[in-house]
């Protein structure tokens, strides 16, 4: 094997140089036994001449010796040197190395098996049908019935109708003929485009009830003659934007007409217009409503119009953690038996989450006026007279506030204190000026109220099987003119309670408690007739419906009304319906 021509000075030693070193460690050895005698050698020759001296010095007198010399010794100077250490690598720099590396493909035994990429998969869409009809049959003579017709999934149109009827053969003891119907008719259709949706609806309404509310022992009197009926067709469009651009100027509006009439030839024509504008100035979002309200009302001598403008615009801001809105609505009233009048009031809201949605504090400052129509009045009392009093309820100002929040994932609260002053607040009470023999309808009056209000309510769900909702308002009137609110209960509370068990059994619970209340009705004192408040005590009502799925296509329910089986007055002289029931079933024709 050839021996290579580079090598390292330090490690690599021929083997002459091996020989050379040897021969010089001997030669070592010798000249330090050398040495080693010669110092011996010495020693003994100054052992032997210091015993000479001790016996001379013995033997012989002192001798006193003075010696002379020239001889100055001298130091010479230290030279320095200069010379710095150096240090002489002994390793020397090997040039002009060329590495090269020779790579060979490594090939394995493990195949790789390809896997197919993750895809998101929607969830499947529920199939949806086309009708649902809902019929049942109670006691008191009481059929049921309503049906859905609707179209299916479509990516631009949306439209369906829906029909109802609900009436009662009634005959309840020591008072007239209580029969009722209800029926309803509705047409709805949207339209989606790339910016807008535009809405259609046409509600038709029917209902007839009877002025029940008098004693067959005095009187005898037929259905026809206590009959009255309400007749509703309103037609409504609606247009809404829906642009992502915080440039544009979003906007909803919304014209409605209806036209109302009632047994007694007295009708009401209504249009209204209602619009909101919005967009964003800065970052504040700017608001701007405006409605118009005409209203026409006709009975058979007579006949009034009323106009309502409203311009209400106000910002909208928000921070991290709280949002607030401040603006002022102006709203003109042009009453055609009275005088123009401006009305101004204030708008102001604003909350503030104190620790992730748990406390949010809130407050508010709002008002307006709220127009008193045939439409609204008997939809909350049927019983008023046709001839009524009309005049709008003007809310001055409302000051509110309360606390909100979710207590957890499934709880949540609202607990809220108001004042407002009313000016023009209505109340219902017994007309005896005219019918006089049966006095069971009634008429509206007003007077300005404070109304001091306390409500709340919380609602829990409990792992989608059991949903709870209390409610509960607490009322304080007080009537510059009136001495009493009629009609006005006090308080009022509401429990309700559904039960889901595994989308097969639906149990449903509530419960109505309405506090007592005061009625103007007429005394007879010394063959003189006084009118004079009367207080009707409290009103419980507790209601429970259980639904049986027998599958997606079929269904079957019975509901409990009135379980305590009381006789209770919401208004005076109008007794309820004591325990009724109803069971029906529910399916899907196509």
């Amino acid at each position: 094997m050839k021996e290579s021509k580079y090598y390292h000075s330090d490690t690599i030693i021929s083997s002459s140089k091996y020989g050379n070193s040897y021969m010089y460690e001997q030669d070592q050895q010798q000249q330090k036994k050398r040495i080693r005698k010669l110092q011996w050698f010495f020693i003994f020759i100054l052992l032997i001449g210091y015993v000479i001296a001790a016996l001379a010095q013995t033997g012989l007198k002192d001798i006193e010796l003075k010696a002379t010399s020239e001889f100055e010794p001298t130091i010479k100077d230290a030279v320095k040197l200069n010379d710095l250490p150096e240090i002489n690598d002994s390793v020397k720099k090997i040039t002009g190395i060329n590495y090269n590396i020779s790579s060979m493909p490594l090939v394995s035994k493990y195949e790789v098996i390809a896997i197919d990429a993750a895809k998101m998969q929607n969830e499947p869409l529920t199939k949806l049908y086309r009708s649902l009809l809902k019929v049942g049959m109670g006691n008191y003579t009481t059929p049921y019935g309503e049906f859905w017709l609707n179209s299916l999934r479509t990516k631009d149109i949306v439209y369906g109708a829906h029909l109802k009827h609900f009436s009662s053969s009634a005959h309840l003891k020591d008072v007239g003929y209580s029969g009722f119907s209800d029926n309803e008719g509705e047409l709805y259709g949207k339209k989606f485009y790339k910016k807008h949706t535009l809405i259609g609806e046409f509600n038709y309404k029917r209902n007839m009830v009877h002025f029940y509310g008098y004693d067959t022992v005095e009187n005898k009197l037929t259905r026809d003659f206590t009959r009255q009926r309400y007749q509703l067709i309103e037609p409504v469009v609606t247009v809404q934007s829906h642009y992502t651009d915080s440039n544009k100027i979003n906007h909803s509006i919304k014209l409605g007409y209806h036209n109302l009439k009632d047994f007694y030839k007295v009708s009401e024509n209504n249009i209204k217009l209602n619009t909101i504008f919005n967009t964003y100035v800065n970052k504040e979002r700017l608001f701007v409503l405006f409605d118009a309200d005409y209203y026409n009302h006709k009975i058979p001598n007579d006949t009034f119009n009323d106009v309502i403008i409203k311009l209400n615009p106000y910002f909208e801001t928000h921070g991290k953690k709280w949002i607030a809105d401040i603006g002022l609505a102006a709203t003109l009233d042009i009453f055609s038996e009275q005088t123009p009048r401006f009305y101004f009031h204030p708008r102001f809201n604003a909350q503030y989450d104190v620790y992730e949605s748990i406390i949010i504090p809130y407050v508010g400052i709002v008002g307006g006026l709220n127009k008193n129509s045939l439409r609204s009045l008997s939809a909350e009392n049927p019983f008023i007279s046709s001839t009524i009093n009309y005049k709008n309820t003007n809310t001055k100002i409302n000051i509110f506030g309360g606390l909100k929040g979710n207590l957890s994932t499934n709880t949540s609260y609202d607990a809220k204190a108001s004042y407002s002053a009313v000016d023009s607040m209505h109340f219902f009470v017994i007309d005896y000026t005219v019918n006089g023999i049966l006095d069971n309808q009634y008429k509206v009056i007003y007077d300005n109220t404070n109304l001091f209000t306390v409500s709340g309510q919380i609602k829990h769900q409990y792992k989608e099987k059991i949903n709870f909702i209390a409610k509960g308002n607490y009322y304080l009137y007080k009537t510059k003119n009136l001495t009493r609110p009629y009609h006005k209960p006090d308080f009022d509370l509401t429990f309700s309670a559904v039960y889901n068990l595994k989308n097969k059994i639906i149990i449903r619970g509530d419960i109505f408690v309405i506090g007592n209340q005061f009625a103007l009705t007429k005394v007879t004192d010394n063959l003189n007739d006084e009118l004079q408040p009367k207080l009707m005590k409290g009103i419980v009502d507790a209601n429970l419906g259980a639904e049986y799925r027998y599958s997606k296509m079929l269904s079957f329910f019975v509901n409990f009304n009135n379980i305590a089986n009381t006789r209770y007055y919401r208004w005076e002289k109008y007794p309820s319906q004591r325990f009724n029931l109803m069971a029906g079933l529910t399916f899907i024709p196509f």
